[in-house]
């Protein structure tokens, strides 16, 4: 695997720079602003022209070699939470515990946007890629391109399976930042089928659209557009997914958030997490050396 990690083989208006005592990719450019962490390959901040940051991330973020990073898109995989088996770790995987290499940058005026037919300006390229981290030796790889502009944000999370078969979980577990998580609603998740993590994943259907208005974690059977409608910061955020089989709500309310180190006890009220994901029975089989693309695409409209 080639890296690209000299400030000159970067494209213009992104620079390497240490932040927090590691290394993190810094997008500047008139279109926008982001922060990539190279732990994890962890995208912590995406700042449309104009706009507040549509992630969040914790103001008690852990930034360590090693150490996930409470916030932002952590990239979660091989395997999701304590795996299909209830009692693998570390919970959700070890994609996120190692230090990714930078693979390729480029810088583009226009670009069409593969699942429609969309142009979008003035955006970035930056693909990251792991190899030779994966623990049970069997070699597993994976790799990430994070594409950057003022309109767009799309993740792409590419997952090979190693000597062995691989039955694969994996998920984008996205912070996305709101102006009060209580006031926030949602369209594309009314009716579905889901597995309710907070109650030893009984099923159950969801009435109407949910609410927060307490701790969540569940596992939707949705594979389509999410939409988180804020009243607050006067914006919809669209999250639209490729490859997934599964749409995961959380937030721990204040209950759960007592119990987190690197989370201010108020700090629940200024996020939700809606992750397009492989996980649960929504698993996908892989043959060894076969691979599966995770994507999110994430779209900022004023309502």
């Amino acid at each position: 695997m080639s890296t690209t990690t000299s400030p000159e083989d970067l494209p213009q208006g992104v620079t390497l720079e240490d932040l927090h005592g590691t290394p993190a990719l810094v997008v500047d450019i008139p279109a926008c602003s982001a922060v990539i962490h190279l732990d994890g390959a962890h995208l912590t901040s995406w700042v449309p022209d104009g706009e507040d940051d549509v992630l969040w991330t914790s103001p008690d973020a852990v930034y360590a070699e090693g150490e996930p990073i409470r916030g932002g898109i952590p990239l979660i995989g091989p395997w999701f939470g304590p795996g299909r088996d209830g009692r693998t770790t570390p919970s959700h995987g070890w994609l996120r515990n190692h230090r990714w290499e930078v693979v390729a940058g480029e810088h583009f005026h226009g670009w069409a946007d593969e699942d429609a037919d969309v142009v979008h300006s003035d955006s970035v390229a930056i693909t990251l890629g792991l190899e030779g981290a994966d623990p049970s030796g069997q070699g597993i790889a994976a790799q990430v391109q994070f594409v950057i502009g003022a309109d767009h944000l799309q993740v792409r999370l590419d997952v090979t399976a190693g000597d062995e078969p691989l039955e694969l979980e994996a998920a984008l577990h996205t912070y996305l930042s709101v102006g009060d998580v209580e006031a926030a609603r949602f369209t594309g998740l009314a009716g579905a089928s889901y597995l309710d993590n907070l109650r030893d994943l009984t099923p159950a259907v969801q009435e109407g659209e949910p609410e927060i208005d307490g701790p969540v974690d569940r596992v939707y059977e949705v594979s389509g557009p999410v939409t988180v409608h804020d009243p607050v910061l006067e914006r919809d955020i669209v999250v639209s997914p490729h490859g997934s089989s599964r749409t995961v709500l959380w937030n721990p309310f204040s209950d759960g958030a007592a119990h987190l180190d690197d989370m201010p006890l108020d700090a629940w009220k200024q996020f939700v997490c809606v992750e397009t994901a492989v996980a649960k029975d929504g698993f996908v089989s892989l043959a060894p050396g076969a691979t599966h693309c995770l994507k999110a695409r994430y779209e900022v409209a004023r309502s």
